[in-house]
């Protein structure tokens, strides 16, 4: 399984966010660009879908930036990735059309590694990451 930029991206800025959740402060695009080496534009669309999935927050003006919603010993690491993910499938078959349905000797297989990745990524809190990363 190979994450995408936007999961890998969208998992620093959290990261980033968590580090700086008891601040009473937002933090800005471009503070977020420069601490992950990310571009502005690609940044803001990947904060969308976070804010979508109501994993960040947002505040305008010159104070303005961006927190997250919920406190970072209890936001998962899954639940991040399947906010700027379209899904964390790792094969497309597993819950849409499959031709071989039925007769595919892996599908059991897919299934369960499916399962296990995302019980093991809701276990792994956002303070957690971040501490193993300081």
């Amino acid at each position: 399984m190979k994450m995408s930029s936007k999961a890998r991206y969208g998992l620093y800025v959290a990261v980033e966010l968590a580090q700086n959740y008891n601040k009473d402060e937002y933090t800005n695009v471009t503070t977020l660009s420069q601490k992950t080496g990310v571009s502005e534009k690609y940044l803001e669309q990947i904060i969308a879908l976070m804010k979508k999935q109501n994993i960040v927050t947002a505040t305008r003006g010159a104070t303005g930036g961006y927190k997250l919603t919920e406190s970072p010993y209890t936001l998962t690491v899954g639940r991040v990735l399947r906010a700027v993910e379209d899904n964390l499938e790792i094969v497309d078959c597993l819950h849409g059309e499959c031709a071989q349905r039925g007769t595919c000797v892996a599908h059991n297989l897919w299934g369960k590694l499916y399962e296990n990745i995302n019980s093991y990524l809701d276990t792994v809190t956002l303070s957690q990451l971040a501490e193993d990363n300081i």
